[in-house]
């Protein structure tokens, strides 16, 4: 097996282009396998047997079989798992793992895990073999991209990331979430529940934080509030669907989560300052070419 891996980036730039959703079963080589991963997506290693070490951020760590090696996106660094070792690897855009994040109470624990590096944590072969396993079902779905594919790599993801929780030993460990996984957090959980309509108060309730600390991260971050970040989101799906479907405006009302189409536009006209209507007739008349032909000129 060449030593350039699914965790070599692709391109050299000054920021990493991540790339998709990929999972590989890697067998006994009679030589080293070496990885570098320049933060670009999140990354698992299971080893099921063998040996290794990892270095990030200027530590070198040891990895001896059984055990599980994940770290998030914006870490880099390299991993080199020595010859006669067996085992799987996973690369995940933040994209794809944000579908499969639990969106329950255990959302805030998960998401504070994998927010963390998990630098060689002993686990039973057993459990090894299980995480195997569903990567080469993650590997065989990728491949042949069938009916439902993505159904069944959604489903599985979401597993692997409780089963990475569950053998973090979270209940030990319990760590304070940073300004960081909080951002990504309610970036995740936004996407995946705009159209429901949330308070700031249910985001942070999923979160597991107040809703001030909530406030406070989100406006170091983005120089605005949850709320206003909320809306700009809603907005931008709004727009979208004005410029480029031929929906009714109590249909895209309805679509993005709104009782009514008179409170959806009462909402619109008071962010863009003009109707929903409004919007889409200003569309087209941008669109509309101007004629330019001499019989035109006064």
């Amino acid at each position: 097996m060449p030593s350039s891996s699914l965790f070599a980036p692709r391109h050299r730039s000054a920021a990493p282009i991540s790339g998709p959703t990929e999972a590989r079963l890697f067998e006994v080589s009679l030589s080293p396998l070496g990885w570098t991963f320049r933060g670009a997506r999140n990354r698992l290693i299971i080893l099921l047997s063998g040996s290794g070490r990892i270095a990030i951020s200027g530590t070198e760590v040891s990895l001896t079989a059984p055990t599980i090696l994940w770290t998030p996106s914006g870490e880099k660094g390299s991993v080199l798992i020595e010859a006669g070792a067996e085992g799987a690897t996973l690369a995940i855009p933040e994209l794809e793992l944000g579908p499969a994040m639990p969106a329950g109470a255990i959302f805030a624990e998960v998401r504070n895990t994998l927010a963390q590096p998990i630098l060689g944590a002993r686990i039973s072969s057993d459990d090894a073999r299980r995480l195997c396993g569903a990567v080469g079902t993650l590997e065989e779905e990728l491949k042949e991209n069938g009916p439902g594919s993505q159904e069944v790599i959604r489903h599985h993801l979401a597993l692997l990331v409780i089963a990475i929780w569950r053998l973090a030993n979270t209940e030990t460990r319990q760590p304070k979430p940073s300004p960081r996984t909080i951002v990504r957090g309610f970036v995740h959980l936004m996407e995946l529940h705009v159209r429901d309509h949330w308070t700031v108060g249910d985001y942070a309730a999923a979160l597991d934080i107040p809703a001030d600390r909530l406030n406070s991260a989100i406006r170091r971050a983005a120089g605005r509030t949850p709320q206003d970040l909320i809306h700009a989101r809603i907005m931008t799906e709004a727009a979208s669907l004005l410029d480029s479907s031929t929906l009714q405006i109590g249909e895209i009302a309805a679509i993005l989560g709104f009782k009514d189409a008179a409170y959806f536009s009462r909402f619109f006209k008071r962010l863009a300052g003009i109707s929903p209507r409004a919007h889409r007739e200003g569309l087209t008349d941008r669109n509309r070419p101007r004629d330019t032909s001499f019989a035109a000129w006064p």
